[in-house]
């Protein structure tokens, strides 16, 4: 049976912060957006790579974000043979939901992948699987002897997971986003209402700290200590090639949002996986000549950027001040593989990061961002235009307005999530 979406449900949860609560996402508008950062990518013919002259590397979190843009320009731009391990919604056609039976966007977002780059020879596989599993690091051990000549060069560490399970009591653990010891306000946006016209608003809100719980079960989600373990086993697989390269990517937030991110509960994970990936250094360098590097990324539109307090506005705006130096995804992994992660090793800081986020953080980027949140008032319109470039760009991130997507068309999910060649 054919089905259609024609266009992004969604609703502003003003409860929760007024944050966005997506309710579909359109598979073919996906795989498409997957297929063009692919293209985009991809050097000229000319310099196209032999398969795989880039090594084997394992994206850990390689659905969406930057895992997903750190594997395009892997395999499509460096010749690499690549394994996806994500924790994915893989279809349900038996479903009387119409988006259960097309799974989620992860899933097709690896899919259109890995046609493209098993398209130009190259290996491209996936484990869909939960990260904090034994089980699923033994699986992807298996894969590695299965297909990968039994070792891999490189992971690139791009998880962001709200939770995890503990094999430990066989329980969840949650991620929070609280500040830490104080509350902190925060500005962000409210949605347009369709029915009355009425425009998107500032919106002020209060966030409250976080507990010495939450602290603990957000550095157990987002820190350094799943990567250790990850390590670990791979090493006593022996899966890791001589020379073999650990990038562990995360966001360190700015100056307008560090009362949630960068002196918040994640920022205790951040700092802790930074640690931990100091540490994995002088272990892989003893082990297999290899080494480790902590990267923060900048800020980008993904999936999670809706659901995140204060995180739409800050976006809508830094788009608007950067222009043509804002950087997506694909943008910033094509850049630090091509200008900061060669032979010599990353390029790094004072504090030993691969600095991503240099542009974003400059002193003239930062000072007009501070004026506009300074000149925002609560309760006033936000400009419109900020709204519909941040909700554009986020709705692509779930397969909708994608050029050259017709999306009043009929689809049958059975072709569309069939894994092709």
């Amino acid at each position: 049976m054919s089905i259609a979406f024609p266009q992004f449900q969604y609703r502003f949860m003003a409860a929760m912060g007024h944050v966005i609560f997506p309710a579909n996402f359109h598979p073919v508008g996906t795989q498409v957006a997957a297929r063009e950062m692919v293209q985009r990518v991809r050097p000229a013919a000319a310099a196209a790579p032999e398969p795989g002259a880039g090594g084997r590397w394992l994206v850990v979190g390689g659905s969406g974000g930057f895992g997903s843009a750190a594997r395009a320009v892997l395999g499509a731009r460096r010749g690499a043979h690549t394994l996806n391990l994500s924790y994915d919604a893989a279809p349900n056609l038996d479903s009387k939901n119409k988006v259960r039976q097309v799974g989620s966007p992860g899933f097709h977002r690896s899919l259109a992948l890995e046609q493209e780059l098993r398209a130009q020879g190259l290996v491209a596989r996936s484990v869909l699987g939960d990260a904090f599993d034994p089980q699923v690091r033994e699986a992807v051990v298996r894969e590695i002897h299965e297909h990968f000549d039994g070792a891999i060069d490189g992971i690139v560490w791009a998880l962001a997971a709200p939770r995890a399970l503990d094999p430990r009591t066989g329980k969840p653990v949650q991620s929070a986003l609280r500040p830490l010891g104080s509350p902190v306000t925060l500005q962000t946006f409210s949605g347009r209402d369709a029915r009355t016209g009425e425009p998107p608003r500032v919106v002020e809100l209060t966030v409250e700290p976080g507990t010495p719980e939450q602290a603990v079960g957000t550095t157990y989600v987002m820190g350094g200590g799943i990567v250790d373990r990850w390590i670990s086993t791979l090493l006593a697989a022996d899966v890791l090639a001589p020379g073999f390269t650990l990038l562990t990517i995360s966001y360190r937030g700015n100056p307008l949002n560090e009362g949630l991110y960068r002196k918040g509960l994640i920022g205790l994970a951040k700092a802790d996986l930074e640690y931990t990936t100091r540490a994995l250094h002088e272990v892989l360098a003893a082990r297999v000549g290899g080494r480790a590097c902590a990267v923060e990324g900048p800020a980008v539109v993904t999936e999670a950027s809706g659901g995140i307090p204060g995180v739409p506005f800050y976006l809508a705006h830094v788009m608007d001040v950067m222009g043509e130096a804002f950087e997506d995804p694909a943008d910033s992994m094509r850049r630090m593989f091509d200008a900061h992660v060669g032979e010599a090793g990353p390029t790094l800081d004072d504090e030993g990061l691969l600095r991503m986020d240099d542009r974003e953080l400059t002193e003239e980027v930062q000072a007009e961002m501070r004026a506009r949140y300074e000149a925002a008032t609560p309760g006033e319109p936000f400009p419109e235009p900020l709204y519909d470039a941040f909700m554009r760009a986020y709705a692509q991130t779930r397969g909708f307005d994608v050029s050259g997507v017709d999306y009043e068309a009929e689809f049958d999910p059975a072709e569309v999530c069939a894994p092709g060649e």
